[in-house]
């Protein structure tokens, strides 16, 4: 209890994704399901790269780092954009899930995109899409580096990194923008620092997978911005995009808590020695259900789907299988989380468990239609 409690309240006053507690026994731990090489843990073990290359490039907010996948070094690779939650610059918060993107064959770019507070949010879209089209270039032209297949680009993002996600997508529809066609975005947990108007999410190409995930016990953003983000994204069709909340699951020790930390994972063969609360955050890591078969898998579905040119309603054929979780020792089944092409169809997370730093969306002078249409996606039902 303490541990969590610890975990809830840190989450709270910094808005930083914390990792999650320690390992389970084996007697609770939950088994992995049989759906597929994703969820293998990040050892290598069942993926086709054994090593992972790491590049760090540039300095100040707008530097990034460069993971290849190496052993056998491919000629070319998809790249994936990893966008980190605020303040958690350091790539061993998420190393887990960037490790095991880049050991199954994928290119990682993760933007530093911040400093520290003298960074500006209003700075972040514009540092982010710096590195982006910087380490493209980079992997394309640099004689040592994998080159990029341009035809497999994705986004992920968790936290503040999911709103961006979402706004690179944006950008992205601009023919001018420097940006490959986004193929996929999963965009986990997102949340806004500052509100911003632009770029229109109504941008989000009609092309592009969009799966956005929300946590039940998420008391630092709720769903709010998550459901703005996939109502928004109107070009995108149904077939194309699916809202799912990860359920908590307390029947084991210890619990799998679908809080705001949960996409989380420690692997400090990234650690790069940098990030606010560095320590804390590295040695609470952990690995779980969530990851090998939630986040990751769902995501490596996704991203397949994406670049296999297919529809989410194509790549869910099963959706009980698409959300598996697996079973705990006792054979009970880990609950899964619930998925829709709507999301009046998915249970609320209430925000007032915990705290809205800065107001999504402000309030504007207009007609009480609008009124009424902006309070009915802002209350908590």
């Amino acid at each position: 209890m303490r541990g969590n409690f610890v975990r809830s309240i840190v989450g709270w006053l910094l808005v930083l994704p914390l990792l999650t507690s320690g390992p389970a026994t084996a007697q609770d731990k939950p088994t992995r399901p049989a759906v597929g090489a994703s969820a293998e843990l990040s050892e290598g073990a069942g993926l086709p790269h054994a090593k992972v290359s790491r590049y760090e490039i540039g300095q100040g907010p707008r530097s990034y780092w460069l993971f290849e996948p190496a052993e056998p070094k491919p000629a070319r690779a998809p790249v994936v954009v990893f966008l980190h939650g605020w303040f958690s610059v350091n790539p061993a918060i998420y190393g887990a899930w960037i490790d095991h993107l880049v050991r199954s064959g994928n290119t990682v770019v993760f933007p530093r995109y911040q400093n520290d507070v003298g960074t500006l949010p209003r700075d972040f879209l514009p540092n982010a899409l710096f590195a982006i089209r910087d380490a493209l270039g980079v992997l394309a032209a640099g004689k040592d580096h994998v080159r990029p297949d341009l035809d497999r680009f994705a986004l992920i993002g968790h936290s503040a990194g999911g709103n961006l996600a979402a706004q690179v997508a944006a950008v992205s529809a601009n023919r001018d923008s420097g940006l490959p066609e986004v193929r996929a975005a999963v965009i986990v947990m997102p949340g806004e620092v500052l509100s911003s108007r632009e770029p229109k999410l109504s941008q989000i190409p009609e092309s592009t997978l969009l799966v956005v995930a929300v946590g039940e016990d998420d008391v630092v953003v709720g769903d709010l911005r998550a459901r703005q983000i996939f109502k928004q994204a109107t070009a995108v069709p149904r077939s194309r995009k699916r809202f799912i909340l990860f359920r908590s699951d307390r029947r084991g020790v210890p619990p799998l808590l679908a809080d705001h930390a949960a996409p989380t994972g420690a692997n400090t063969r990234l650690d790069n020695g940098e990030g606010f609360l560095r320590a804390l955050q590295l040695n609470l890591g952990d690995v779980n259900a969530f990851d090998w078969a939630g986040f990751w898998r769902i995501a490596d579905a996704t991203l397949g789907a994406g670049f296999a040119g297919l529809t989410l309603d194509e790549a869910i054929a099963d959706k009980d299988a698409f959300t598996h979780l697996g079973y705990w020792s006792d054979g009970r089944k880990v609950n899964s989380p619930v998925i829709s092409d709507d999301p009046a169809n998915v249970p609320r997370v209430l925000l007032t468990n915990g705290i809205k730093i800065i107001p999504w969306e402000w309030p504007a002078k207009t007609n009480d239609a609008a009124v009424a249409r902006t309070e009915d996606e802002s209350t908590v039902r």
